[in-house]
Formats: C-alpha cells, sequence, structure tokens
C-alpha cells in the first residue's frame, strides 16, 4: 500500500540502471533510492475502461520517484507519439493520486513545463528553497520534498495528453523518453524509457454471448485452485520482480503478493470484515490496518460480492485468489503463453478485480488516510474518497497493449473487467500479461481471481422444434438461426447420430460462407436441411440432428474449433400416422363479453362428422367439460368458422382448450388460451421437480412474446441457456441432457420483455 510504479519501469531496466551508476560510487544503494516509470490513463474510456479507439484522449505519466537522498538536475522530456495529436493545456506535474499539482503553460520560457514541435520538456524541483526549477534550469528532488509521501518520499508525476489521430489496426509508440538527475559532483545521468506499443483496435467489449471452454490452463483455470490453508503458496506466473509473503500485520508489503482464502493477519485471524478501519486493536486484524478482510471471488452466489473471508480451521476447501500490493519495480502482476487457440476465432479475455483498501491514500502533503493529526488534513481525491491511487490495469498480448481497466475505485465489491481479442487467421497461441498501468503512491492494493480466455461463441436456434413430429416415411425441413454478436461463425454443416449422440456423422458437406444479416442486436443466418423419407421411418425414432458451425472451412473439421448447441439438439419424433382427421382447427381465440367467455374457433373445411368438446380449467392443468358442439355439415373446400358462450360467469384466470374427435374415434386439441387472467402475464404452472435427465416446465404467457430460458447452478454460474418463442397461453418447455448435472439447486428463469419468473428446482439424481 506504499509507493506504486508502473508497467514500464525499474525491472525492465534493472540490468541497466546498476551498470549505469557501477563507476559512481553508489552502486545498489543508490539504485534503490531513485526510481522511474512510465504509464499512460486512457481518460475517454473513464472507470469503465476499454480498448484504445481512433479519438480517444491519452494522458502519458512518466514517474519521478526519489526514496531517499537528494537529486539535481531534475528533467523530463518526451516526444508526442506519432499517431497522436498534442492537446493544448494539458502539460501538468501530478501527484501520487493523479491530482495537478503544478500546470504549465505551452509556450517556453514563461514556467517549468513547454511543448516545442511536440517535443514536451519538464523541468522537475519544485522547493522554493532547494534549487527550485525554473524555465531555463533543471530543479532539485530530494525525499522530503512535496508532493511528498508520508514525508519520506517524493513522487511526482510529469504528463501531457494527447489525442488519437491513427486509423484501427495501428500501434501507438507511448515509451521512450528520458528522465535525468544527478546526485553531488556526479555527472548527469540520463534514465530512457522502454520502447511500449498500444494497438488502437475496436471495443467490442465483453461478449454479451454465450462463454465456451476457458482456455487459460494454468493456475487452475484461472481460479488458484482452492485448499485449507490460508497461504496456498507461491505462483509460477508471478514474475520475479514480486516476493511471495504470508498475510500478516505489515504482509504482503511492497514489491510483494500473496495467494490466500482468507487476507486477515496472522495474530489476528478473523472471518469478519466488520472490524474498524483502521482496526487499532491491540493486535490488529487488518493488514496495515486497513486492507479489506476478505474471500475470494470463484463461484461466488453473489458476484459482486464474492465469498467472505474463509474460516481456514473449519472449512477444508477455501477457493483462493492473487492479492498484489504493487510497487515501483513493477512489471506484469500475471503472464502466461496459452496454446490451443483457433485461428479467426473471438475470445473474451477477462478477470475479476477488486480495490481492497478503502483508506490507503496519501495526499500531496505526506498525510495519510488515517491520519488524525491537521492541521493539514488529508486532501481526498473526491468526495468521501480515501482510497488513494485506484488501481488500473493493461492487457497485453504478445507484447502489445490492447485493454486498460481504468481506475478501479473503491467500491467494496469485485468487478469484472476485459475486452474481446480476434486471433490472427492462422494464430493459434499468444502470450498474455497483466500490467499494472497505475501512477503510484498510496493505494493500488487489489486482489485478482477468475482469470479467462473463453471462446466467444453464437446462439443457435432450431425450428420447427426441437422434437419435431413427421409422418412415417414423409420428408420433414429442420431449421437452424445462427446469430452472433461477431459476424464470423459462417461456415457449417448438418450432423444425425442414431446412438444418442455418442457418435455424430455428417449429413452434408461442408457449406459457406453465409451471408449474416445485422438484426439490430446480431448477425443472423437460417440454414436448413430435409430429411429425407429414407430416414423418417419408425425405426428412425429419437434420431438426434444438430448444425456444427465455425470460423472458417478448417475450424469447422476441428472438434476444439468447432461450436455446437450441446443443449438444444434435435430429436426427432417419427409417428404412425394411421387413419389422419380429414380436420384441422386452424385458429382459437376468446374474449371477455359481459362476464362470460365467448370463444370463437376456425376447422378446415371436411365432410368428416366432428364432434367439440369445450374445455376449462380453473387452474391451466386439470381441464373439465364446458360443453359440447357438434360440427355442421361442411364444404370441403371452405373452411368453417364455429362459436360457443360458456354458461358459467367467467372467473379470474381460467383457461380454454377444445378437443375435436372425429368419426373414427381419434382426437385432437387446440391450443390453451387463458381468459379473464390478463393481470398475470407471465408465471410457471407445473415444473418437474426434482429433476433428472430433462427439466420439462409449463408457463402461461398473457401474450405472445419472444423469451429466454436460463438453468443456472447455486453460484450463479449459467449451465443451459436456450431461446423460446411463447405465446398467448400455456406453453409447454423442457431443458434436455441434464443428466451429466451434479446433483444440487438450481435456478429455472424465464426471461421476456414482461419481466422475469424464476423458480429454484432440485437436481436429485438421473431419471
Amino acid at each position: 500500500m506504499k509507493t506504486r510504479k508502473t508497467k514500464s519501469s525499474f525491472l525492465k531496466n534493472l540490468v541497466f540502471l546498476l551498470l549505469l551508476q557501477a563507476g559512481t560510487g553508489y552502486g545498489l544503494l543508490f539504485a534503490q533510492n531513485i526510481d522511474f516509470g512510465k504509464s499512460y490513463i486512457n481518460v475517454t474510456k473513464g472507470l469503465n475502461g476499454g480498448t484504445l479507439e481512433t479519438g480517444d484522449t491519452l494522458e502519458i505519466r512518466a514517474t519521478f520517484v526519489v526514496r531517499s537522498g537528494t537529486y539535481d538536475s531534475c528533467r523530463y522530456q518526451d516526444a508526442v507519439p506519432a499517431g497522436t495529436s498534442f492537446i493544448p493545456g494539458t502539460i501538468r506535474v501530478l501527484t501520487n493520486e493523479g491530482k495537478i499539482y503544478k500546470q504549465f503553460s505551452d509556450a517556453y520560457g514563461d514556467d517549468q513545463g513547454w511543448n516545442s514541435g511536440s517535443n514536451i520538456t519538464i523541468h522537475l524541483g519544485f522547493n522554493p528553497a532547494a534549487s527550485p526549477a525554473t524555465a531555463f534550469r533543471r530543479g532539485r528532488v530530494a525525499s522530503s520534498h512535496k508532493p511528498s509521501f508520508y514525508g519520506n518520499t517524493c513522487i511526482m508525476i510529469a504528463s501531457f495528453r494527447v489525442r488519437v489521430t491513427a486509423a484501427t489496426g495501428s500501434t501507438i509508440a507511448t515509451g521512450g523518453g528520458n528522465m535525468t538527475y544527478k546526485q553531488g559532483i556526479s555527472a548527469i545521468q540520463t534514465f530512457t524509457f522502454p520502447a511500449n506499443a498500444v494497438m488502437v483496435y475496436p471495443n467490442y467489449g465483453i461478449c454479451s454471448n454465450t462463454i465456451g471452454t476457458n482456455a487459460i490452463g494454468t493456475e487452475f483455470n484461472g481460479t488458484f485452485g482452492s485448499g485449507q490453508p490460508r497461504n496456498r503458496g507461491t505462483s509460477g506466473n508471478v514474475p520475479v520482480g514480486y516476493t511471495y509473503k504470508f498475510f500478516d500485520a505489515g504482509n504482503p508489503n511492497d514489491y510483494s503478493y500473496g495467494i490466500a482464502n482468507n487476507t486477515s493477519t496472522q495474530l489476528g485471524y478473523t472471518t469478519s470484515n466488520s472490524w474498524g478501519i483502521p482496526d487499532n486493536s491491540a493486535t490488529t486484524h487488518r493488514v496495515f490496518r486497513v486492507w479489506d478482510i476478505i474471500g475470494d471471488h470463484t463461484g461466488a452466489a453473489d458476484p459482486l460480492a464474492g465469498n467472505t473471508a474463509a474460516d481456514t480451521v473449519a472449512n477444508p476447501n477455501a477457493g483462493y485468489m492473487l492479492v498484489i500490493n504493487a510497487a515501483y519495480r513493477i512489471d506484469s502482476a500475471f503472464q502466461q503463453t496459452i496454446s490451443g487457440l483457433c485461428p479467426s476465432t473471438y475470445y473474451e479475455i477477462s478477470c475479476w478485480m477488486r480495490n481492497i483498501c478503502s483508506k490507503c491514500g496519501c495526499d500531496s502533503n505526506g498525510r495519510g488516510a488515517t491520519s488524525t493529526a491537521g492541521p493539514p488534513y488529508y486532501i481526498p481525491t473526491g468526495p468521501g474518497d480515501s482510497s488513494g491511487v485506484a488501481p488500473n490495469l493493461t492487457f497485453e498480448v504478445d507484447g502489445v497493449d490492447y485493454y486498460t481497466t481504468g481506475n478501479l475505485m473503491y467500491s467494496g465489491q469485485w468487478v469484472k473487467k476485459g475486452f474481446t481479442f480476434l486471433t490472427g487467421p492462422a494464430q493459434t497461441s499468444f502470450t498474455l500479461k497483466f500490467f499494472n498501468n497505475a501512477p503510484g503512491g498510496g493505494g493500488n492494493d487489489w486482489a485478482l481471481d477468475d482469470i479467462s480466455v473463453s471462446t466467444c461463441s453464437p446462439n443457435m436456434s432450431y425450428s420447427p422444434s426441437l422434437t419435431p413430429s413427421v409422418c412415417d416415411s414423409n420428408t420433414l425441413t429442420i431449421y437452424d438461426t445462427v446469430r452472433s454478436y461477431f459476424n464470423n461463425y459462417v461456415y457449417y454443416k448438418w450432423q444425425v447420430s442414431t446412438n444418442g449422440g455418442a457418435n455424430w456423422t455428417d449429413v452434408t458437406a461442408p457449406a459457406g460462407p453465409a451471408s449474416p444479416v445485422w438484426n439490430g442486436s446480431s448477425w443472423e443466418y437460417v440454414t436448413s436441411y430435409t430429411i429425407p423419407p429414407s430416414q423418417t421411418l419408425v425405426a428412425n425414432n429419437g434420431d438426434l440432428y444438430r448444425l456444427v458451425v465455425a470460423t472458417s472451412v478448417a475450424n469447422l473439421s476441428s472438434a476444439n474449433c468447432n461450436f455446437t448447441d450441446i443443449a438444444n439438439i434435435i430429436a426427432l419424433n417419427v409417428i404412425d400416422c394411421g387413419i389422419p382427421l380429414d380436420a384441422q382447427i386452424l385458429s382459437f381465440s376468446g374474449d371477455n363479453r359481459d362476464g362470460f367467455a365467448r370463444l370463437e374457433w376456425t376447422v378446415s373445411g371436411t365432410e368428416e362428422a366432428l364432434l367439440f368438446t369445450i374445455e376449462r380449467s380453473d387452474n391451466g392443468l386439470d381441464f373439465v367439460s364446458a360443453g359440447t358442439l357438434s360440427a355442421q355439415s361442411t364444404d370441403p373446400l371452405n373452411n368453417r368458422r364455429y362459436t360457443f358462450t360458456d354458461p358459467r360467469a367467467l372467473q379470474t384466470g381460467t383457461w380454454y382448450r377444445i378437443r375435436m374427435t372425429g368419426s373414427s374415434g381419434r382426437s385432437v386439441y387446440s391450443r390453451i388460451i387463458l381468459i379473464g387472467g390478463e393481470t398475470e402475464t407471465l408465471r410457471f404452472l407445473r415444473v418437474s421437480n426434482p429433476f433428472g435427465n430433462s427439466l420439462q416446465f409449463d408457463v402461461n404467457a398473457g401474450a405472445g412474446m419472444p423469451a429466454e430460458i436460463e438453468l443456472t447452478d447455486a453460484l450463479g454460474k449459467t449451465v443451459q441457456r436456450k431461446r423460446w418463442e411463447l405465446f398467448a397461453g400455456i406453453n409447454t418447455g423442457k431443458l434436455d441432457y441434464t443428466g451429466n448435472l451434479a446433483p444440487g439447486m438450481y435456478f429455472l428463469r424465464v426471461k421476456t420483455s414482461a419481466g422475469i419468473i424464476a423458480k429454484k428446482v432440485l437436481k436429485n439424481g438421473n431419471d
């Protein structure tokens, strides 16, 4: 929680700096007393974060830190990056918390900063009693000068802003520039910041559609695992610039990290986060007396709140998280080479983060947020904000920055951060690094969990239904509507399984590319397959059909790179139609007429004798006869309309259906409608609870509308999702292939524009 530094930092230049000082007599001690860092903030993307796009405003920041001693000839020089334009009036020196400490004009000769031909110069050192900087002289900076960090370290940030003019696909060089300094009679030294590239890239955000398998692989698929000990142990993915520490009153300290399931101190062990801040107990429960006491994020019932601090005595298997106390000498906080990726495929790269300190700030006067001495008192960054430097991460892919998280202000909650990355035409791996991009100073203490690199998958909607019926030896055409936010799943093929999904065989050759159209929220196209009569025999009852899609023909043949909706597969229902009814119910509707239900239906023309039984139900499940009506003689070429008024006064929420019986004794039913229950627009009528290999349910809808069915586990993770078209009345739904779900509690939700209904259901084994 003490002083911080940024991505392009001392770690990358440690060897250079040691060699630089080898002949001066200061050696390693000198290298530890002064430090530098270079970073940037995407001002346009604000707190939400995002990729760098044309037109965005960047604030370039160069940190100059004096930990002890005094240095002269302190100056920062830099060039406005190619592909950007300088924003006038933005040459400044900032405090450790990013507040403006000194503001300069752009002109030369009137103050300590200026812009000359896109070359930025800032003379540093502003103590009027100690050879201060002027417009024509570099200044002196001592560890006791302002902006001060607790009175013993001076942290100042030279900065200017630019607007991105480069086109999408270009890179902006935010590295380079230099700091000069000298100590005593030694010669002036120059520290040059390393190169750094930022990609101008579309800001897709996080995938709005289904997320596929996590490809992170290492560190228990980005969850950091679980166990009983509070402190797990080191990680090979955290760089050597950090030292692993157990949690205690003063650890993890600067330059350190921990992996734990409870962030309380060793001697002040607790599972409660209700202790005072600062916690001035004789044995403090909080790291530095101020850190939050929390558990990890994985599997939390409330993903924003996360898990409470684990009981490491009674709980044998609590989840771990990575906790970083960022410092001067910081490089990547996490890095991993990820293989087995698919070319030309969109991936969500994301993680969950949490700012764990609400009172870690230290202002330019050197006053900490918990200090009661004054005046001057602590100056907060914003109203009520005493968290200090907010964590801000950069996601780097193969050495190029693609995304910044924005400042993670303290909220006491976890926040998901990430972006969508498109692999190249032949790319199957990349190296991912998370850099701390915060400017330095009090605060910047954060937890990281649930790192994910997951496929952004399309949504698929089959029709005419998931269990279409076809008469023996008749053709049947099945359809799939493929929808995706990204216009790239355009290659496809149909497959059949005759053994319950154990094996699949192609029934069409690879096809594509399709030509999706934008429907207002996603790209979509429809493909179909006509099942021939030879494959609709009674023996084919139960055959499964599915569509497989991919981003290229090569990916279509790869089990790892193609996609199909495993939760929704067409199951063929072949029936022996025998002697069919000549007539069909073409339409059925009804309304409230002066307190009585008046029903109306239309039947196709037929010479067959028909009997209509009108059935009513007060609960939508159990039906009784409300009356009968015999068909009048009809012309087979003309349809016939019938009406019926229920003699019983209409009650709120009464359901009706028509049973039509032919002369052969065979019957068919109409759809079910609801009259007088308009206030109950959406509700569950019946749910198979507990459920096994499938989950069936009936939903009443007051009107036709699109819906989405979602089944989540007790931790909030979605295990199945499908689209559903509701009509007015009772709708029967089903989720198949639930047999592989673990026993336990789940939540069934139906989401529509009219609202959301939810039902707790129990998975109690398989049917």
